[in-house]
């Protein structure tokens, strides 16, 4: 008896919630449906990139079977709180299959001191600060 009155319960509650359910569902992906191409590959780096471009630069600039180094400088103005501590780590992801080497040719510099980075000029500059810089070899 305490089965049937369970799976009662149960039926009750899916015939109640699965409407709400369903509809919240929708919405979501409708929502994700209109981000455009590159709001979809960028994602959570929204968050932590304050400048898309330099996303889109780096994988256009650093060959696949490169490395890249990541030099972060004192925070801008426009950088969210995530930006300073998370942006190595969003880069490493977002770049695969291109690895962090600190010794890397490409460096990807966050307000970096660019004097302390001898031999290397900037290939690509945005805005905050941000820059793609490729050391000569």
């Amino acid at each position: 008896m305490a089965i049937v009155l369970w799976l009662a319960l149960v039926l009750v509650a899916i015939a109640v919630r699965y409407p709400d359910t369903f509809r919240a569902a929708n919405e979501t992906a409708r929502a994700n449906a209109a981000l455009d191409l590159l709001d979809r590959k960028v994602g959570g780096g929204n968050s932590v990139i304050p400048d898309q471009d330099v996303l889109f630069e780096a994988l256009g600039r650093i060959p696949a079977d490169e490395t890249f180094a990541v030099a972060v400088g004192e925070p801008q103005q426009g950088w969210t709180d995530l930006t300073a501590t998370y942006a190595e780590t969003f880069l490493r992801y977002f770049l695969l299959p291109r690895r962090v080497d600190p010794e890397a040719r490409w460096i990807i510099c966050f307000a970096c001191d660019r004097q302390a980075i001898p031999g290397a000029r900037a290939v690509w500059e945005g805005e905050d600060g941000i820059a793609i810089l490729r050391r000569q070899p």
